[in-house]
């Protein structure tokens, strides 16, 4: 799927359908490891990229790397870092890492075995409330399939949660295999599928505050 023209840079990352980052460069492919995700690799533009999409239809979840907004499958990247996912269909969690990257870093390990289905969560702070997207975070799948839901700590300068913490509700908690969910790698919760279709709850906070109202979330799972 690579472009071999001019001025064009070229990457895919799990999308089914293309991607195109115009920087100025010649047949070079910036891609770079998840600071999020172990063994995934992103989208990585720096500010004054623009990313072009082509035959897919792009919907940031949550905070936006180009101020301007999506114009003509164009984004202009306006912003200096940051982790940042999108949706769309026939897309794979795509993600987008602007800048180099800086605070988490982690060996990149490719699991030996897949789960049956991770879904990415973006979590951001908007106005000093947590917000998370999409919520609920929906599976469908068979009882006792193992499932994984992954927090992105999206956004750049004060959207960015530097102390995030996922806190499992009082009623009817999502069931982690993990004892704690922060900061990367730490960023997981995995759990068995459940013999009937089930809706847990859980809490998205900043530890100290930074982001003073917290969010209520959901995982919903429906039973094939």
């Amino acid at each position: 799927m690579l472009l071999r023209t001019s001025k064009l840079c070229m990457l895919t990352t799990g999308l089914v359908l293309g991607a195109v980052i115009q920087c100025g460069c010649e047949n070079t492919i910036p891609v770079t490891g998840s600071p999020d995700q172990p063994g995934k690799v992103v989208l990585n533009p720096k500010q004054g990229d623009i990313i072009e999409w082509t035959g897919v239809v792009p919907s940031f979840l949550g905070p936006l790397p180009c101020s301007g907004g999506i114009s003509n499958g164009q984004c202009k990247i306006t912003v200096p870092d940051g982790s940042y996912l999108y949706q769309c269909t026939g897309c794979i969690d795509p993600e987008v890492v602007v800048g180099p990257q800086s605070g988490y870093h982690f060996r990149a390990v490719l699991a030996a075995t897949r789960l049956s289905a991770t879904d990415p969560v973006s979590m951001w702070c908007n106005s000093n409330q947590v917000n998370l997207a999409p919520n609920p975070a929906t599976f469908t799948a068979h009882a006792g399939d193992s499932l994984e839901v992954v927090w992105i700590y999206t956004g750049t300068g004060n959207q960015k949660i530097p102390d995030p913490v996922v806190t499992p509700s009082q009623s009817n908690p999502v069931p982690c295999s993990e004892s704690s969910i922060g900061l990367p790698p730490d960023n997981h919760c995995t759990f068995t599928v459940p013999t009937a279709s089930t809706t847990y709850n859980y809490t998205g906070a900043s530890k100290g505050g930074s982001c003073a109202t917290s969010a209520a979330g959901t995982i919903a799972v429906t039973i094939q």
